[in-house]
């Protein structure tokens, strides 16, 4: 039974991705597109520096997995290759797939499910942090966004200071061991603690992430519309900062679509015409997704074949 539940895993999953998918993409309206003149130049620029922050995720997960003790790991094209194809389980509502996916993928490449687990929790919350961080950093400093209350405001600070502390270390292993204790009925061991290296090392390299995912947006936005000027670059990257933050921070939305969307409408329509900011916005949803498809089929096609994968073991 359990092996036929195995066999059938596969494709279900793949199954699941392509339905929410395509429900993540069926509502967008191309007729908005029908006058954007793009400059395809910006966009193979904005292109290249988005996959460049898939594989930037790729290299911060390895070094929280080396942080928390993991020491034989796959080679890096191996870890790509479940990190793009989990990836695409974001699509499906909620987390756990996410999470889920990558540890079902790795560990049949000999990481323990545990570091696993670990890794996944803090490379998630050190992202949601460290984006939304960067995002009030850039956005409080901006006269444009006094037009937000200052409600909303203490809300998104006390969200991330909250996240903050559910990041530090003895917070976190409390959390970690409170929720072990409540799933399985037992005390957690040592592989479930999460140490200040992890954590510091995943919050500044998604520092940086947040400035190389945010400045791929500016460009895409550069090459959607003239109106978008090189003096916009640091508040766009904050905007889609913020907006991305909030979209990983909602449970059960596949991809922080709607609360994406929403947010990033807003914030552009600040500095924008409404149907400029409309326009990048829709657009952003489907490059994105074509982003994501395109990393996904980059990282399978240069996966090491079967033969070679117990070298790749050793390095």
């Amino acid at each position: 039974m359990m092996d036929r539940l195995k066999r059938w895993l596969g494709p279900i999953f793949i199954i699941l991705i392509v339905l929410f998918f395509v429900l993540y993409l069926k509502d967008i309206d191309v007729s908005v597109f029908a006058t954007v003149q793009l400059d395809w130049g910006l966009l193979l620029l904005a292109n290249i520096i988005s996959l460049g922050f898939r594989y930037w995720g790729v290299y911060i997960w390895r070094i929280i997995l080396r942080a928390l003790g993991a020491s034989s790991l796959p080679s890096f094209r191996i870890l790509s290759a479940i990190y793009a194809k989990a990836w695409m389980a974001r699509y499906i509502p909620g987390t756990v797939a996410w999470i889920g996916s990558k540890i079902y993928l790795a560990n049949k490449h000999g990481i323990s499910k545990s570091r696993l687990t670990v890794s996944s929790l803090v490379e998630a919350g050190a992202q949601v942090v460290a984006t939304m961080s960067l995002a009030l950093i850039l956005l409080g400093i901006d006269p444009r966004l006094d037009v937000i209350s200052w409600q909303l405001k203490l809300v998104m600070i006390t969200i991330g200071v909250a996240a903050t502390l559910c990041l530090y270390p003895p917070i976190f292993n409390l959390l970690l061991r409170s929720a072990y204790r409540l799933i399985r009925r037992k005390d957690a061991y040592d592989e479930l603690r999460v140490n200040a290296s992890a954590v510091i090392r995943s919050y500044l390299l998604y520092l940086g992430g947040a400035l190389i995912a945010g400045s791929a947006y500016y460009f895409l936005a550069a090459a959607l519309s003239d109106d978008v000027k090189p003096e916009m670059f640091w508040y766009i990257i904050g905007a889609s900062s913020l907006a991305g933050a909030l979209g990983m921070a909602t449970p059960f939305v596949p991809s922080g679509i709607g609360v994406r969307d929403g947010v990033q409408l807003v914030l552009l329509s600040l500095i924008l015409p409404k149907e400029i900011a409309l326009i990048i916005t829709i657009a952003s949803r489907l490059w994105s997704a074509a982003v994501d498809v395109l990393f996904y089929l980059i990282a399978a096609g240069l996966k090491p074949s079967t033969s070679r994968k117990t070298k790749d073991k050793l390095h």
